[in-house]
């Protein structure tokens, strides 16, 4: 799924548990889509004195399912201009690998704004014997201790949909997604009724017929403990874990995105013994 920097990563100036799932832990894990999309970010919206008169940009995002594990490359680049004219340009990368039970995350993040690097973590989260914990390799400093319920995103995409295939409408979940030491969230997805997607654009004629749900999910940050939300991502969400038809919302302004390019790769044969 679609993760997104929060606010205080592109400089802009600026949960209550409604229902609490998990799956079985008996299950087999869902297998998602291996594909490839590109999204290109047009803005939608912009907040009263927000100093902001122009936004765009684009993501790229590769998923890969591999036999033990899941593979997420994202890179989401945006520029955004202020009255005065001057630009600030966001060049943002995410790595992750996942495995399948959803216990260990490795990632890579970065961040640029007008080429200079101002973030940049790698490191390895896990969950074992009811904890769970973040150990950086860079930067170096101490560990990192996370709810023993949290997720990742992978599992957490994948909850969702088992979720929506069950009938449910909610759902929430503390999320930790490689967004260094800010990437820990309470998220609540809100599930709309399931849908077939049936007049696809010569791009998209590899999803027509397929069922999805609109999906919105909203971010809060933790440490504020804050009633509204940190920022908010809409989307349709498809059975196999392909999403499109974006909606970014920050607190300063609201971004659409548009599928302007999508292919499923082929998927890694794995052994049956």
């Amino acid at each position: 799924m679609i993760r997104i920097p929060k606010p205080k990563t592109l400089l802009l100036a600026a949960l209550a548990n409604f229902l609490a799932w998990t799956p079985p832990l008996t299950a087999a894990p869902l297998q998602l889509a291996s594909h490839q999309a590109v999204y290109d970010l047009k803005l939608e919206e912009l907040s009263t004195n927000s100093g902001i008169e122009a936004v765009r940009g684009r993501i790229v995002l590769r998923l890969e399912q591999q036999c033990e594990g899941i593979i997420m490359n994202q890179r989401m680049v945006l520029e955004m201009v202020n009255i005065e004219g001057g630009a600030i340009v966001s060049d943002y990368n995410l790595s992750t690998w996942e495995d399948n039970e959803g216990n260990i995350m490795r990632f890579d993040m970065s961040n640029r704004l007008n080429g200079q690097q101002i973030d940049k973590y790698s490191g390895v989260a896990q969950r074992q014997e009811g904890t769970a914990s973040v150990t950086f390799s860079e930067p170096a400093q101490d560990d990192m201790e996370l709810p023993a319920t949290v997720v990742f995103p992978a599992e957490h995409t994948r909850s969702i949909i088992e979720a929506a295939l069950s009938g449910e409408n909610l759902l929430s979940a503390k999320v930790f997604d490689g967004n260094g030491a800010e990437g820990l969230s309470d998220t609540l997805a809100v599930i709309g009724k399931k849908k077939t997607f049936a007049d696809p654009s010569d791009v998209l004629e590899e999803l027509k017929d397929r069922s999805y749900w609109p999906l919105q999910l909203s971010f809060f940050d933790l440490r504020e403990q804050m009633n509204e939300p940190d920022y908010e991502v809409g989307m349709k969400m498809f059975e196999n874990g392909v999403a499109m038809d974006l909606r970014l919302k920050y607190q300063e302004f609201s971004l659409n995105g548009k599928m302007s390019n999508f292919s499923f790769l082929e998927p890694e044969k794995c052994s049956s013994e």
